[in-house]
């Protein structure tokens, strides 16, 4: 018989399953020679206590039948993998992107017997690389090929977060996870409270997956964007790709990024359901590793083997405005990037690969922006918003792809602050102040922040940081509308979905929101 066993507390210096043994055999009241350790459901550190670190975790354990359960631990049962029924539909599905969405849309049509046509306007994770490497080094942007387009989408240039709210081994994330360790991810993600597998892993799992898709019949064409949907008595029928070629399905998968500007604005003149969704916009703070592992883990554990860089998530709001001012994104280990993808604008992410070893950590600090704030031209109302203050962080950074930065306490009105040059940032930074790039209820905020975490978390706010701009694509600015079906709301056959849908933000719940969206399709067309 198995049982949960939740809540248990091992010291981290005493980490290991002869710990766990020992502590699951207490909770039982059982000697440990009649129980074994059949998984790891949840681990997670726990740091209210700079004195004593604690790992938590949730364990699966075997007993003897005859066990009482006297505490009546839960009964585990292992998650059973729902079978597919083959269809029958005998056009070929089309899937529109090859990120996380694009990829589990794929996946999940081939396990019930499909073979999709996937369309990435980006190149092969390879080629993708280099023409990033060529933008670092020589400062030639590829509008179709960098840290937006291409295979694997934006997060394979990401710290590679799995995020997730997830009930242990029930929930749809879970195949998600399962899915990740099939092709490559180490089984640990399964288990640990916030997962991570860095660009390189990343990078890697999406070989694995194209490899998959591409021995199982589905075609991936690249340098193919979407430019029309042929629409006819409001079903879509079909998709024009680069401007030519005619593509025929009455099942489209439309997996855009959030970054695809272009494509929202042929889908709006379409005539497809679009509308505005708030956004948040702000900067990048960098400091060095070491003063967010000491912010984080205190003198005592601040060096200690296996911990890692440290994370940190801070969030502020204002109580006369009631906006929000918070972190998110963050890269400890991690350096930042240029993530643009248009000519003329600049806007910057975090990376961090799986070992998180660089001598700096980042994050992106964002304030919550309101229709109000800007002037409302439409549904795309919040691309333009994006756009201008992009516009300016290219000027603010002399034109050639530098990123304007500043020291933070020189951007609360301090003066003499440390170098700028301390950063991960290859392409060069410029002195530059905030106040010329971003309108002044985002400075507001960010002061307001600012002050307020200078005394709770004073390491943070201090000669350390610095800040460079702009982070302006937290999420999709666009909300393709959609039914409880996935499909659009005017427009049959058409079904938005992950992160340039509007519904997702991330791996986790894009790669889950195409899943549900083939599922709910399949059910329909049964």
């Amino acid at each position: 018989m198995d049982l949960i066993i939740s809540n248990i507390k091992i010291p981290i210096e005493h980490d290991g399953l002869d710990e766990y043994l020992k502590a699951a055999s207490h909770k039982l009241k059982v000697d440990e020679e009649y129980i074994s350790i059949c998984k790891i459901l949840s681990k997670s550190l726990e740091l209210k206590n700079q004195e004593q670190f604690y790992y938590n975790l949730i364990l699966v354990v075997t007993v003897e039948e005859s066990f009482e359960n006297k505490q009546k631990f839960p009964i585990y049962s292992e998650q059973i993998e729902e079978k597919r029924k083959l269809t029958n539909i005998k056009e070929r599905p089309i899937v529109v992107g090859f990120g996380p969405a694009g990829i589990f849309a794929a996946l999940e049509l081939i396990d019930y017997g499909l073979k999709p046509i996937i369309f990435e306007r980006g190149k092969k994770i390879d080629e993708r690389s280099l023409d990033i490497q060529r933008f670092t080094k020589e400062r030639e942007l590829n509008p179709e090929s960098n840290i937006q387009f291409g295979e694997g989408g934006a997060g394979s240039y990401s710290d590679g977060k799995l995020f997730s709210r997830r009930d242990n081994n029930t929930s749809i994330v879970n195949r998600v996870l399962q899915t990740f360790m099939k092709f490559g991810a180490p089984e640990e993600i399964g288990y640990i409270s916030k997962p991570h597998l860095g660009t390189d892993v990343l990078c890697k799992i999406v070989r694995n997956m194209r490899r998959y898709i591409l021995e199982r019949g589905g075609e991936i064409d690249y340098g193919s964007k979407m430019t029309d949907i042929l629409i006819s008595e409001g079903k879509a029928t079909g998709i024009i790709i680069n401007g030519e070629k005619e593509y025929i399905s009455s099942n489209i998968f439309i997996a855009l990024g959030h970054s695809a500007r272009d494509t929202f604005e042929m889908m709006q003149k379409k005539g497809v359901a679009v509308e505005h969704r708030p956004i948040s916009v702000g900067v990048r703070i960098e400091h060095p590793a070491e003063t967010i592992n000491l912010m984080r883990y205190g003198k005592k554990y601040q060096n200690y083997p296996g911990l890692g860089a440290a994370t940190y998530s801070l969030n502020y709001t204002n109580r006369r405005s009631k906006r929000g001012v918070y972190t998110f994104c963050m890269c400890p280990g991690g350096e930042i990037v240029n993530a643009s993808s248009e000519q003329g604008m600049l806007v910057l992410n975090g990376m961090s690969y799986s070992r998180r070893s660089s001598v700096f950590s980042n994050g992106a600090l964002v304030v919550s922006c309101r229709m109000e704030d800007y002037q409302p031209d439409g549904p795309l109302s919040g691309i333009t918003f994006q756009k201008d203050i992009e516009r300016k962080a290219f000027d603010a950074g002399g034109g050639n792809w530098a990123a304007p930065a500043q020291n933070l306490m020189e951007f609360l009105g301090q003066k003499n602050a440390t170098d700028l040059n301390r950063n991960s940032y290859k392409m060069g930074v410029l002195p530059a102040d905030m106040k010329d790039i971003f309108p002044g209820f985002v400075i507001e905020a960010l002061t307001a922040a600012f002050n307020k975490w200078k005394k709770e978390v004073p390491l943070f706010v201090s000669n350390e940081a610095i800040l460079l701009g702009a982070e302006t694509r937290a999420a999709s600015s666009v909300l393709i509308k959609r039914n409880e079906n996935y499909e659009s709301i005017n427009v049959k056959n058409l079904y938005p979905i992950g992160e340039g849908s509007g519904y997702t933000g991330g791996i986790t719940s894009s790669s889950a929101d195409a899943i549900k969206a083939v599922k709910k399709n399949m059910i329909f067309c049964a």
